[in-house]
């Protein structure tokens, strides 16, 4: 039975949503109620890393469809454990625990580090203007973008921001009080900026002076959307712990914090826990987008797949310079800075059939496609998009 009311007479208001309501969707492509198609660059915010009705997944859901859908967590299945295996084989973490969301991921984590930090005397979390990791109060606490935090003041305490990429304004900050840094590989919201080699270097150094835990979040770069399955991969250390979410289900929600030996039992029985969290439906999805993306040959296609739509991204900036400012990312997470008009050349590229955002203040257009897209599809997108940022010089 279909439904009588609009969408704005049954949802509480939080979305700008794009004005056709899709159907389905199939491989790189959505499709809207009346049949049109559309050339999906933002794979529902990097979740859909292997695109719609991807094989793998559809045989590991239609197969734990039938054993069941949730147990809690009095239980273990087994593919819950394949799951957790393949995640710290891939990485130099000891222990996970497995929730439903990126910003439940990062919840845990902030509690992992508050509670290490008070055994130590530690109090203060570093975090970075431009950065986002959730919506939660706790993620919103260090989330350093005044219009995610400004209508749910008091915040947590003793959260102090920087300026992402300022060497000096982190060594300002850093002291024995500090008990953890939280930060992007690359910002997401806040506009498809890469950490800097310095700042890396700095936050090394740091942590070996006055040790206090580095906290990586992987949502949106991680489960191969840089080109690495974690883009941790090219730091020069590896962090303390990680926050993984978005592309890790599959299209399912599926979350994780994955820790190293040293603080994986800072946790005692019941100081935290989860409904949901490890859903074996979840699990399963993600188990076989893990298989896939984490083989070497996918992430050389997405390293090189990602440097073809960087190199296209740069030719827009030549052909229009006064509208393209710059090109920032790695594999299939792109941005490319526009001096105006931002919200309307995504409506109007949604319009011609392309899709993706905006981030950065309204400045970034973002394209996040499914990891499987070919050079061709990168084409076929720069055929939409050319001609409409012609209208908008």
């Amino acid at each position: 039975m279909a439904a009588t009311r609009s969408e704005k007479d049954l949802f509480i208001q939080v979305y700008k949503r794009f004005p056709e309501p899709i159907d389905h969707g199939e491989g790189i492509y959505l499709f809207d109620q009346k049949g049109r198609k559309y050339l999906d660059f933002l794979s529902g915010i990097a979740v859909n890393a292997l695109g719609y009705n991807h094989p793998a997944v559809l045989q590991a859901v239609e197969k734990q469809l039938k054993r069941n859908l949730h147990l809690s967590n009095y239980f273990v299945q087994d593919v819950q454990l394949e799951l957790a295996e393949s995640l710290l084989n891939l990485t130099p973490y000891s222990k996970l625990f497995l929730s439903n969301s990126g910003t439940e991921a990062i919840e845990g984590l902030i509690k992992l580090v508050r509670k290490w930090g008070l055994q130590r005397g530690k109090r203060k979390i570093i975090a970075f203007e431009g950065g986002f990791h959730g919506r939660t109060l706790g993620a919103v606490s260090i989330t350093g973008q005044s219009k995610y935090r400004e209508s749910f003041q008091p915040l947590l305490p003793d959260i102090e921001f920087i300026p992402f990429n300022d060497v000096n304004a982190l060594n300002n900050a850093l002291d024995e009080n500090v008990a953890g840094v939280f930060f992007e590989g690359i910002t997401g919201e806040g506009g498809i900026v890469p950490i800097s080699d310095a700042m890396l270097k700095a936050l090394k150094q740091g942590k070996e002076k006055y040790d206090f835990l580095i906290i990586t979040d992987e949502i949106q770069t991680g489960v191969g959307r840089t080109g690495y399955f974690y883009y941790y991969e090219t730091f020069p250390f590896s962090p303390d712990a990680i926050a993984t979410a978005k592309g890790l289900g599959g299209g399912l929600p599926l979350a994780a914090f994955c820790v190293k030996e040293e603080i994986a039992d800072v946790f005692s029985p019941g100081e935290h826990g989860t409904t949901y969290g490890g859903n074996p439906l979840a699990c399963a999805a993600g188990l076989a987008t893990v298989r896939e993306v984490s083989q070497p040959a996918f992430l050389a296609h997405v390293r090189d797949t990602g440097a073809y739509l960087m190199q296209r991204l740069k030719e827009i900036i030549d052909l229009y310079p006064d509208l393209c400012l710059d090109v920032r990312g790695s594999g299939l997470m792109c941005g490319l800075d526009v001096a105006r008009n931002g919200s309307e050349i995504m409506h109007a590229a949604f319009h011609k059939g392309l899709i993706f955002n905006i981030a950065g203040g309204g400045k970034t257009l973002r394209f996040l496609p499914p990891l499987i897209i070919g050079k061709e599809n990168v084409d076929e997108a720069m055929d939409i998009l050319l001609p409409l940022l012609k209208t908008f010089r």
